[in-house]
């Protein structure tokens, strides 16, 4: 695989690996926050996934909200105001987020009457008054559309599991990949080496061993040279005689 490939590849992994990291993150952040609190918590501000159409147009179901949370039980609200409470449906206690449509005074204490915007599905107030002490966020005025659905999958234990898991198993199998090949290359690359090495050793010793027997033979004939030639007797002068 071509070397720039391969670094995109890298960086693009990196990238996506960052921000599973950062999801995952928000996702425990946000879960432990509202168990302790009630809601979502992210430095002052909840970010609520809407359930219904009840405040359509303002926002719709599947939107992303982000609301300021309210730290006071002594904080006062005026009209208009959309706040975030627990409301029962469905026999179970939920978070709602509805508009303010009227403050209730009685014995100098407020009370808040709430209502959906959609007068379809909210024709009428809600049916119990708040408190103070039940507004557990005012809603910003800011919104993603669609990004609601997103958060509440992923915090399903199928949105976790393949949002945050399987991406996360899936990188480290591809690092492990990664790390067995590197070695896989360089183990190559050293025996690559040390086989040229060898190679050059060999050569270099084939060389000494001529340059040995080279220097056996002058020196041989260099000595045979030096050396005086000696006569037998067999091979000397025989004198005349005489009978």
């Amino acid at each position: 695989m071509n070397k720039t490939l391969k670094k995109i590849i890298n960086v693009i992994v990196d990238i996506l690996v960052i921000l599973v990291l950062i999801i995952s993150i928000l996702v425990v952040v946000l879960a432990i926050t509202s168990k302790s609190s009630g809601v979502p918590n992210l430095f002052g501000y909840a970010p609520l996934s809407v359930q219904s159409n009840s405040m359509e147009d303002t926002f719709s179901e599947g939107d992303l909200i982000i609301s300021k949370i309210s730290t006071d039980s002594a904080d006062r609200f005026k009209e208009g105001d959309i706040v975030t409470f627990y409301q029962k449906i469905g026999g179970e206690d939920r978070l709602n987020t509805h508009r303010i449509v009227e403050v209730v005074k009685d014995n100098g204490i407020e009370y808040y009457k709430t209502q959906g915007d959609n007068p379809n599905t909210n024709p009428e107030p809600d049916e119990k008054l708040k408190k103070p002490q039940d507004i557990l966020a005012v809603y910003t005025g800011t919104k993603f559309p669609g990004v609601g659905n997103f958060f509440s999958f992923i915090r399903t234990q199928l949105g976790f599991f393949l949002v945050i898991l399987l991406p996360m198993i899936l990188f480290f199998v591809y690092e492990a990949i990664r790390v067995i090949m590197n070695i896989i290359a360089y183990n190559k690359e050293k025996a690559a080496e040390e086989a040229a090495a060898a190679v050059a050793n060999s050569e270099l010793t084939e060389e000494q061993k001529q340059r040995a027997i080279e220097e056996y033979l002058a020196q041989q004939k260099l000595k045979q040279e030096s050396e005086p030639t000696v006569q037998t007797p067999a091979e000397g002068d025989q004198s005349d005689t005489e009978l």
